[in-house]
């Protein structure tokens, strides 16, 4: 399979238009249909509904983009690692990250000690847990910053606690309680993170509320703790937020820690084992 074709593919798909991707590809629109009939006619697939000039994914095409995405995207760093391999000073490096590294500063302070030369390409991926450890063993990323690390019986990653944080309840101002006991937090309204995103997040939260006599009674779900803390500053309920995003509540929200309910947010660095990567090596070190 060509990769031309492939990156023929991915440009019709995104258009779905085959002279605006002709145009795009700087070829006529004739060879670039015959390049499509070509995949499909070697996949055994139809990938496109055809409707007059424009074309739409069929559930086959839309799995197959997913798909031929990953592949390019390795692909391209396959190449580009090759050309920069065992060169500590030139390259590129690609991390994962959760929003915690960013709010807690700990991954921004750690490259801008490395003090990296302007010819490095560093390239940060927003991605949960999950996703991380999948590109990270398609070696689409070099290390991860994740919130739900591997199993330690993984021998194909290594991994250490980089960060720990407590935990702070945010209330809308205006309803603020001084000091909240279980039995009053029973009647607020709550927000949480959506419980698809992070169910072991979820579950463990919920496990330790209940430990303590009362069980959050979720009436919002949002993506992402700044998602949350906005909800909190527009009064529609409580929520819990890492310790390092206190920094940035506005004056419409008041922050308490619970003494009785000691919850804690930990950041997980992971990479691949034996990884001999200069510029991943590098970073490492800078958590040693």
């Amino acid at each position: 399979m060509d990769i031309k074709l492939l990156r023929s593919f991915t440009v019709v798909a995104r258009l779905e238009h085959i002279g605006q991707a002709a145009e795009r590809l700087n070829i006529s629109s004739s060879p670039l249909s015959r390049q499509i009939q070509m995949l499909e006619d070697e996949l055994g697939v139809m990938l496109f509904h055809r409707d007059k000039k424009r074309l739409h994914l069929t559930s086959e095409g839309e799995k197959f983009l997913d798909e031929v995405g990953s592949f390019l995207q390795h692909y391209d760093r396959l190449k580009d690692h090759a050309r920069h391999l065992g060169q500590a000073n030139v390259g590129r490096i690609d991390i994962g990250y959760v929003e915690a590294a960013i709010h807690s500063r700990l991954l921004p302070d750690a490259l801008a000690k490395l003090a990296l030369p302007p010819d490095i390409d560093i390239k940060l991926h927003s991605m949960r847990s999950k996703q991380q450890l999948e590109q990270l063993q398609a070696r689409l990323i070099d290390v991860a910053f994740l919130y739900t690390p591997p199993p330690s019986s993984d021998a194909q990653f290594c991994q250490k606690i980089v960060l720990t944080e407590p935990v702070l309840l945010a209330m809308p101002k205006e309803i603020a309680l001084p000091s909240p006991t279980p039995a009053q937090l029973e009647y607020y309204p709550w927000i949480a993170e959506q419980e698809n995103l992070n169910p072991a997040a979820r579950a463990q939260l919920l496990h330790a509320c209940q430990e303590k006599g009362f069980t959050p009674r979720i009436s919002l779900e949002v993506s992402g703790p700044l998602a949350a803390l906005s909800c909190v500053e527009a009064g529609l309920g409580f929520t819990f937020i890492q310790q390092s995003l206190a920094r940035i509540a506005s004056e419409k929200v008041a922050l308490v820690a619970l003494p009785w309910l000691p919850l804690a947010i930990a950041l997980h660095l992971v990479w691949r084992k034996n990884e001999t990567k200069p510029l991943v090596r590098r970073l490492l070190a800078a958590f040693d």
